[in-house]
């Protein structure tokens, strides 16, 4: 047994020591490398960065910031309502006409967005000039603003009170009408709420003193509106461009009817031909540092010279943009926002063209009170980079979404060669294999 065990030990041996004298032997195809992975930030690649305001004006947003937080802004919206109709022909034929006096009238204002925990939160209606248009300001429609109120609104004692069940007409009906969920007060407003609540829409029923026809002025009205609160008063409005603009109802007796008036009734609804908001402090002038967010919409530009080593030597694993903000964005909690990172299709600076290809976008969310270091994601990005030189290497961080809100970051440029931008990229050298 002994001998048998030393023979196998000896034949082992042999074998692990024998050297093959053919063709193909280590180490000729071997390989001579070894992954190796790199991680390094590029502080001084982007360069030329700058930023522009304008892209948006408060006119065209989604929607309209109204806040009151004293210390850090006062927003207030408003908006100037299409023309109606004022007098109706009663008979067909008739060469005169009678005026149009409306027997009710219903407005609503859309609730997109809002702090769950505000409490005592209170909706105020104002008159407003038919002539406040874009080039209206604060300080010119702060007379307005202080004037009577037209009507208010306690939302949060709306929400606090029983679902409305209407005991006349089908509950589904008017659930249909209203929204998923009904409240009324006992003043008429009624509160709807809608979309799983993300979206409250506010009812106010007026009177003829409340939302008078004006002939003279063609019907048109302009109304403001102003948020308060034991706390977190701020809030969104829907608009135009966002599908819930601002709506009044008029409701009238049809006289053209030959129906009797109490059982037939005409009704015209106006919208806005404007709609906007205004605050105050407003929005800072641009400076050496980047700017994305308030009213005009602020982007900066960001241009990235590409070291050559990272267009034909290397595998991207990762890259991220690293920027340093001047300081926290003041606001209500409520009021955080987005930064998208979107590419160019020419560097033209302000007038550059967005990338369509949604893959190559970075976003990063931006919290209200927050001042860390904020870290976008461009792996896609600078990947596509790499592979394709003839692609412009800049982009474009912009607000999401843009102009809805007095809300602003800014960050330092590379004119602040200690807090300047910078690239972050990781990434494995390509792979060498054996030479035969």
């Amino acid at each position: 047994m002994t001998r048998q065990l030393a023979f196998l030990f000896l034949l082992s041996a042999a074998a692990c020591t024998e050297q093959v004298t053919a063709p193909g032997s280590c180490p000729n195809f071997c390989p001579t490398d070894s992954i190796a992975i790199r991680d390094t930030i590029f502080t001084t690649i982007i360069a030329r960065d700058s930023s522009f305001r304008g892209y948006v004006p408060g006119y065209g947003a989604e929607a309209m910031s109204v806040a009151d937080l004293p210390g850090i802004v006062d927003s207030r919206a408003f908006f100037v309502l299409s023309k109606a109709a004022t007098r109706v022909t009663v008979n067909t034929g008739d060469t005169t006409t009678t005026p149009i006096i409306p027997d009710s009238v219903r407005f609503r204002l859309s609730i997109v967005h809002r702090d769950t925990l505000a409490t005592n939160l209170r909706i105020r209606l104002y008159h407003m000039p038919i002539t406040s248009d874009s080039t209206s300001t604060f300080a010119s429609l702060d007379a307005a603003f202080n004037g009577p109120v037209v009507d208010s609104m306690n939302v949060s004692a709306l929400l606090a009170s029983p679902a409305f069940i209407d005991t006349v007409t089908a509950d589904s009906l008017e659930r249909r009408f209203y929204g998923d969920t009904t409240y009324r007060d006992g003043a008429g407003h009624i509160l709807a709420v809608r979309d799983s609540g993300r979206i409250l829409d506010l009812y106010f029923h007026l009177d003829t003193l409340q939302a008078p026809v004006v002939e003279a002025d063609s019907g048109q009205l302009g109304f403001g509106v102003r948020v308060a609160a034991d706390s977190l008063a701020s809030i969104a409005l829907g608009t135009s461009e966002a599908g819930r603009p601002p709506a009044l109802q008029r409701f009238f007796p049809d006289t053209v009817s030959t129906q009797p008036d109490s059982v037939v009734f005409g009704n015209q609804t106006q919208t806005p031909l404007f709609d906007s908001f205004v605050f105050d402090p407003p929005s800072p002038a641009l400076d050496s540092n980047l700017a994305v967010g308030g009213v005009p919409a602020a982007r900066a530009l960001l241009r990235v010279a590409m070291p050559a080593f990272l267009h034909d030597s290397i595998d991207v694993v990762r890259a991220t943009l690293v920027l340093v903000p001047l300081s926290a964005v003041r606001g209500a909690p409520s009021d955080s926002f987005s930064i998208l990172a979107r590419p160019v299709l020419a560097d033209l600076g302000a007038k550059s063209p967005l990338g369509t290809n949604s893959t190559l976008y970075g976003s990063r969310a931006i919290h209200i009170g927050a001042s860390d270091t904020v870290n976008i994601e461009l792996t896609n990005l600078v990947r596509a980079w790499s592979l394709d030189t003839t692609m412009a290497t800049a982009f474009i961080l912009g607000q999401v979404p843009e102009a809805t809100s007095y809300t602003e970051i800014r960050f330092y440029s590379s004119r602040a060669p200690a807090f300047r931008p910078g690239l972050h990229v990781t990434y494995v050298k390509r792979f060498r294999f054996g030479v035969p």
